[in-house]
């Protein structure tokens, strides 16, 4: 008897997932097929849709052609491969494992736990990617080449409303939709509550803020998600956005004379307290993006400084320093991020407009 195995996170599971069962199905001819949703992958963050979500998913993409075994997901926890392995042999004690897995998977295997009792519980097999790391040579290669696909490109595309349809199934799409994953919900949310050129240019900070974060090694799904609701805020009409703040008793550095001087000021301060109270935002540094995307703060992290140089330079800024500012980011963030509040100062005074004192300090902190 042989029994092959898949496993992964399938967050969500694309099409290079299903070529590579069915390619493995064809190449081992086995008895049975079961696919192993992980609860929690060991070598994986946070997963960004919910365990039940992801079974859902599961069951959707492989169920007519797999059985899926759903133990990991009623653990509750982190569970290892040896484990389920460890588990499965005894279930199945004459059979012939043949666990299947993606090459990028398959490349790190030496960092799972216990590799060689691995090697001892199952033939291993994986296919080729167009790109990827090299997997062990021990490695039965499945014949073709998988579809270029990857659940991290899915989910930006999704986040930022992009085709997926060469990534993912009809029914894989529609249900994501239907449950509004992988921010499509937040997305959905601000195109009906934003003008279409404030959602137009959300969006195309949202992906700048992503491309920064992968080049820089942030959190793109956090850099993502502060650059979709950096202005949400922008949903209140700026007359109102005094009252919101004393209602909201929001707390404002020099808040009368931003109404005095420049309301407008107002709206990340409100499009924090949107972001957590409308769109349930409660990581704490994506807020603090939010909060100081336009005027900035001494002692800026990160995702805020990538935040402040995306909404500067993101591709709808019409003013050339924006090209600027995008080009040296991609490069070094540091000096993007020093060249940004540079030229926010200048236009300030350039315009003869009112200076903001946090602005200043900002400036001062960098020299």
């Amino acid at each position: 008897m042989r029994v092959l195995v898949f496993g992964g996170s399938f967050d969500p599971p694309h099409k290079g997932h299903t070529a590579l069962l069915k390619t493995a199905i064809k190449a081992t001819r086995p008895n049975k097929v079961i696919v192993v949703p992980a609860f929690q992958a060991p070598l994986k963050g946070t997963h960004s849709a919910s365990a039940a979500d992801r079974l859902a998913l599961a069951k959707l993409a492989f169920g007519d052609r797999a059985t899926i075994d759903a133990v990991e997901f009623r653990s509750r926890r982190r569970v290892y491969t040896v484990e389920t392995l460890s588990r499965l042999k005894k279930k199945f004690p004459s059979a012939e494992l043949c666990f299947a897995v993606g090459s990028d998977s398959a490349a790190q295997f030496y960092k799972w736990r216990n590799p060689a009792r691995l090697r001892a519980l199952a033939t291993w097999w994986t296919a080729r990617r167009p790109v990827g790391a090299k997997p062990p040579d021990f490695f039965h290669r499945l014949p073709g080449k998988m579809p270029d696909a990857s659940s991290t490109e899915a989910r930006r595309r999704l986040a930022l409303g992009e085709p997926v349809s060469d990534l993912l199934s009809p029914r894989i799409e529609g249900f994501i939709r239907r449950r509004g994953l992988y921010g499509t919900r937040t997305l959905a949310r601000l195109s009906r509550s934003l003008k279409e050129s404030r959602f137009e240019h959300t969006v195309c900070v949202a992906r700048l803020a992503d491309e920064l974060a992968a080049r820089h090694a942030l959190d793109r799904e956090r850099a993502r998600l502060a650059g979709l609701l950096h202005d949400c805020g922008r949903a209140l009409r700026v007359d109102a956005m005094p009252a919101y703040a004393r209602r909201r008793r929001l707390k404002i550095p020099n808040f009368s004379g931003i109404v005095a001087n420049n309301p407008i000021l107002l709206h990340a301060f409100v499009g924090e307290d949107v972001a957590r109270r409308v769109y349930g935002v409660r990581d704490p540094e994506v807020l603090a993006a939010i909060r100081n995307h336009t005027l900035g703060r001494p002692g800026m992290g990160p995702l805020e400084r990538a935040l402040y140089v995306a909404d500067f330079s993101s591709e709808d800024r019409g003013y050339r320093e924006a090209k600027r500012v995008r080009r040296l980011a991609r490069r070094d963030l540091s000096a993007a991020f020093r060249e940004t509040v540079a030229f926010k100062r200048h236009f300030v005074r350039e315009d003869g407009a009112w200076a903001h004192p946090l602005t200043d300090l900002l400036w001062k902190s960098l020299r």
